[in-house]
């Protein structure tokens, strides 16, 4: 079988490799679609902190068809259609122990710890599969993975019904948690420097409020919006040392923030105002239990978050679309690579 690999930075490499066989606990999926994620790309780059390489696999956001399983308590068979959770905890520390699985101190997650999802075939534990309603068609559920990292992230800040959110970051994460608020009954107010980004944020998506603070007073901004007060949360999707060494500025007192995007580096924030204010801030790692709240907004289709696909690739066109994915970032949000 084909797989798309991994082993140094600036070099993937299309490996012959045998199918897997079947283990104890594990299916065998036949993978239908991957997506590209920014941290696929970073991880070609060399610029993904976190990347253990090398990799037999890269990627993280597969969904396929059960083609060999055992006997389980889940209940799945052959022929069902699943997403992957990629995020393979050891399910015996102290934090899968409380369900904090994603948190686990010992954590796998495909494509950057462990062998990934860009292969034709893949043995994933069954508890970490989940069921795709027959409505919902395999491309639609390649988001699926990174809707549950906005939904973790607005989780993780407590967003609730009523709720102003400022979002920073008008790319594919920042726009998931954009969608998330807004299925949380609250009001995103996406920022970004890129222009585009924006624009399509507005126009394409609907997205009530958009701001560019290359050109304007991004405080002022939020004054306005909320009547003064300030945001009662905060979503950061950059890790930029700009934003979150002014994060205080941008929430009201008591707010709650959750830092999505990883940093290129050690950052300095204010921590006399955060004191002063008393915000939460949490960081928010991956996803927790987000999956079948995801799978069903997907297959609601009432956000139109499939609007975020910028287009479809061949597996042997990866390479090439992630060279030009970090030239010409602007131009993408989305990648899906079709696999089958």
């Amino acid at each position: 079988m084909r797989m798309l690999s991994i082993f140094e930075p600036g070099k993937l490499v299309m490996e012959d490799m045998p199918r897997p066989t079947l283990t104890p606990g594990h299916a065998i999926v036949e993978i239908e679609k991957c997506g590209i994620c920014g941290s696929d790309v970073t991880a070609y780059s060399g610029k993904n902190p976190t990347m253990k390489y090398p990799i037999h696999g890269l990627g993280h956001e597969g969904v396929g068809t059960i083609v060999e399983i055992g006997e389980n308590e889940e209940g799945f068979k052959v022929g069902d259609r699943v997403a992957l959770e990629p995020y393979v905890p050891d399910f015996s520390c102290h934090m899968c122990k409380v369900g904090r699985f994603n948190n686990c101190a010992d954590l796998h997650v495909c494509g950057v710890h462990k062998d990934g999802m860009m292969t034709e075939y893949f043995s994933h534990p069954i508890k970490l599969l989940y069921k795709l309603p027959d409505t919902l068609n395999f491309q639609r559920a390649a988001l699926v993975e990174p809707l549950t990292i906005g939904l973790h992230g607005a989780t993780r800040a407590r967003v609730s019904k009523g709720d102003h959110v400022v979002v920073f970051g008008a790319g594919t994460i920042g726009l998931m948690a954009a969608f998330a608020c807004l299925s949380y009954e609250a009001t995103p107010i996406i920022v970004d420097i890129v222009e585009e980004r924006l624009e399509f944020a507005k126009k394409e998506l609907n997205m009530p409020y958009t701001f560019n603070s290359a050109k304007g007073d991004l405080v002022e901004f939020l004054k306005e919006v909320t009547n003064g007060k300030l945001c009662e949360a905060m979503i950061d999707c950059t890790g930029a040392q700009p934003i979150l060494g002014e994060m205080h500025n941008y929430v009201c007192h008591g707010a709650r923030i959750a830092l999505v995007g990883w940093p290129h580096g050690l950052v300095t924030v204010n921590q006399t105002r955060l004191m002063q204010k008393e915000i939460d801030v949490c960081p928010s790692r991956n996803s927790c239990g987000k999956f079948p709240e995801a799978i069903k907004l997907m297959d609601e289709g009432v956000l139109p978050i499939d609007k975020l696909i910028t287009k479809n690739i061949k597996l042997e066109d990866t390479e090439a679309t992630i060279k030009d994915m970090m030239e010409n970032p602007g131009d993408y949000l989305k990648v899906i690579i079709d696999i089958k």
